[in-house]
C-alpha cells in the first residue's frame, strides 16, 4: 500500500514540476561539486551573529574520520535561490495568511537583483505559484493570488522543493513555513529526509508553534528528537521540520505568535548569504557511498553547522 501511494504521489507530482524538473532527478541526485570534489555549506556563528572572515586554515574538515585539505571560500557574492515552501492550510486564514505573505515579499526583498526565487505553497494539495528560476519581481503578484484552506501535507511539499532542486541556478535555500504537523502527505518522512541527504540545498525551518514560549528561538535541530524521529516519525511528527534542518546544515526557528514573521524571513536570506562553502577532492576514504561529515572551525565559541554528510 505504501509503495503504491508513494508512485501515485510521485506521478502527480511530476505532473506540476514536470516543467521545471524530472522528479527522478531529485531521488538520485548526490552531494559533489564537479567530477571530484565535494562541497559543504557551513554557518559559523558566535551567539547569533555569523562569523566572517574565516580562511581555509580555521576550519578542519573529517570525511568519514580522514582530515581533508579545505579550500574555505565566503560566497556572500555569489548569486542565490530561495526556495519558498508555505503552509496555506486552513488553520493559517485571515491575520496568519496576511502575515505570511508579507514575511514572503520581506524574503525576496532581500534577495539582490541577480538572485532567484521560486514559490511553492501546500494544503492537502501542492502548488507550484512560482516555477524557479524566476526574478524575484513577480513574488509579490504570486503571493496576492495564495488563498488558505485544507489539510497539511507538509513532507510532500518538502519532497517538491528537493526536487525543484536540478531546475535552481546557484546555491540554494528552501525556507519551508508551517504552523502545524503533517496530516495529509502520501510519502513516508523518513523517504523525504533520504532525499534530503541526497541533495546539497541547505532548508531553513520557520515553525508557529500556540504552545511555544513567547518571541522566536533558534534551534538546531540536532537533539534526542533524531533519534525517537527515526523510531516513530508519526509520534513525534513535530519534529520533522527540525530533521531535515539538521540533515542540510539549516535552522529551525519557533514561535508562538506570528508579529515577527518578517524579521525572521529576512534573517533567513541574510544568513544564508553569510555562509561558507568549503570545497575539498577527498583523499582516503572509499569511492562511493555513504560519507560521514564532521566541520570543526578554531576560536572559542564558535559554533558550526552543516551538513551530516553526503552520498556519492
Amino acid at each position: 500500500m505504501i509503495g503504491t501511494r508513494r508512485h501515485l504521489f510521485l506521478g502527480a507530482l511530476a505532473a506540476i514540476l514536470t516543467p521545471v524538473v524530472g522528479v527522478g532527478a531529485a531521488a538520485g541526485q548526490t552531494f559533489r561539486s564537479g567530477v571530484d570534489a565535494v562541497a559543504v555549506d557551513v554557518l559559523v556563528t558566535r551567539g547569533r551573529d555569523a562569523v566572517s572572515g574565516l580562511t581555509a586554515d580555521d576550519f578542519t574538515l573529517l570525511d568519514n574520520g580522514v582530515r581533508q585539505d579545505v579550500a574555505a571560500v565566503l560566497v556572500e557574492e555569489v548569486p542565490i535561490t530561495l526556495l519558498l515552501v508555505l503552509d496555506t492550510s486552513g488553520s493559517v486564514r485571515g491575520t496568519p495568511l496576511l502575515q505570511l505573505r508579507a514575511a514572503a515579499e520581506a524574503a525576496g526583498e532581500a534577495l539582490r537583483p541577480g538572485d532567484r526565487v521560486g514559490l511553492v505553497t501546500f494544503s492537502d494539495k501542492l502548488r507550484l505559484a512560482v516555477a524557479p528560476p524566476a526574478p524575484p519581481a513577480g513574488l509579490p503578484d504570486a503571493l496576492r493570488r495564495v488563498r488558505a484552506g485544507g489539510a497539511t501535507a507538509l513532507y510532500d511539499a518538502a519532497f517538491a522543493a528537493l526536487a525543484l532542486r536540478d531546475g535552481t541556478v546557484g546555491r540554494t535555500v528552501v525556507l519551508v513555513f508551517s504552523d502545524g504537523y503533517d496530516t495529509a502527505s502520501w510519502l513516508d518522512p523518513l523517504d523525504v529526509l533520504d532525499a534530503a541527504r541526497r541533495s546539497d540545498v541547505v532548508v531553513y525551518g520557520v515553525r508557529h508553534d500556540h504552545l511555544a514560549r513567547g518571541g522566536w528561538r533558534q534551534r538546531e535541530g540536532r537533539g534526542r528528537a533524531r533519534r525517537w524521529f527515526a523510531a516513530e516519525p508519526h509520534l513525534f511528527r513535530r519534529e520533522f521540520s527540525a530533521q531535515l534542518a539538521a540533515e542540510t546544515g539549516g535552522s529551525v526557528y519557533v514561535a508562538a505568535d506570528l508579529d515577527h514573521l518578517r524579521e525572521v524571513f529576512s534573517r533567513v536570506v541574510d544568513e544564508f548569504r553569510r555562509r561558507y562553502l568549503l570545497t575539498y577532492t577527498p583523499q582516503g576514504v572509499a569511492a562511493g557511498g555513504w560519507h560521514e561529515l564532521e566541520v570543526r572551525v578554531r576560536g572559542r565559541g564558535r559554533r558550526v553547522q552543516a551538513r551530516r554528510g553526503y552520498l556519492r
